[in-house]
């Protein structure tokens, strides 16, 4: 009993509150591939069961999917997702599938940040919701994961922070603390959008 109540209180770190608007149907907007344009109650649902991360549309009562090879880009009450190609870090349900991945924008500027979201089994009965940090340099297509801690459902081995740090190289205080995971993936989004705006750590 212990160990399921310590189970459910980390995997419920892994999701706040704030998120809840992606998976719920809210007021949203998106872009088609064929470049057409839409509004309507939208929710991201995840790869699970042998079906793919999707968008689920529902305008004037009737429901519409979209696979990620369809829609380009989305906006779910100020969450805005970006569709991606060839992303290497695919975890948990949504790793046996081929589709462009969802990536959420957190931060944009000389180093972006953004959350990746998959589901992965727990145990009985049981899915926890992950967002993964990744980031890449301005004008770049290269993706680093951080993952500073255990991550359900994700090789650690695909996450060396020292790739990561390797972003921030105006900063080598900032650099030190996130080779040594010593910035928290809570504090991930704050120290990015602060190196961004010029921001630099003295010794």
């Amino acid at each position: 009993m212990r160990l399921s109540k310590m189970v459910l209180a980390s995997a419920s770190l892994l999701l706040p509150s704030l998120a809840r608007a992606q998976f719920n149907l809210a007021p949203g907007t998106y872009r088609l591939a064929n470049g057409a344009k839409g509004n309507a109650s939208l929710k991201l649902v995840l790869a699970e069961g042998g079906s793919p991360t999707m968008v689920v549309e529902v305008k004037n009562g009737k429901e519409r999917t979209f696979r990620s090879s369809e829609i380009t880009n989305f906006i779910i009450e100020n969450h805005q997702f970006i569709q991606v190609s060839n992303f290497r870090f695919r975890s948990g349900a949504d790793a046996g599938f081929n589709d462009p991945t969802f990536l959420e924008v957190l931060e944009m500027g000389p180093v972006e940040l953004f959350y990746y979201y998959y589901q992965v089994e727990m145990g009985p009965n049981f899915k926890a919701h992950v967002k993964l940090p990744v980031l890449r340099k301005l004008g770049t297509n290269t993706f680093f994961a951080y993952s500073p801690s255990r991550t359900p459902g994700f090789d650690q081995k695909l996450a060396p922070s020292t790739f990561v740090a390797a972003l921030f190289p105006a900063d080598p205080v900032l650099q030190r603390q996130i080779a040594t995971n010593t910035i928290s993936r809570a504090q991930l989004a704050t120290a990015v959008h602060a190196y961004n705006q010029g921001v630099r750590l003295t010794p």
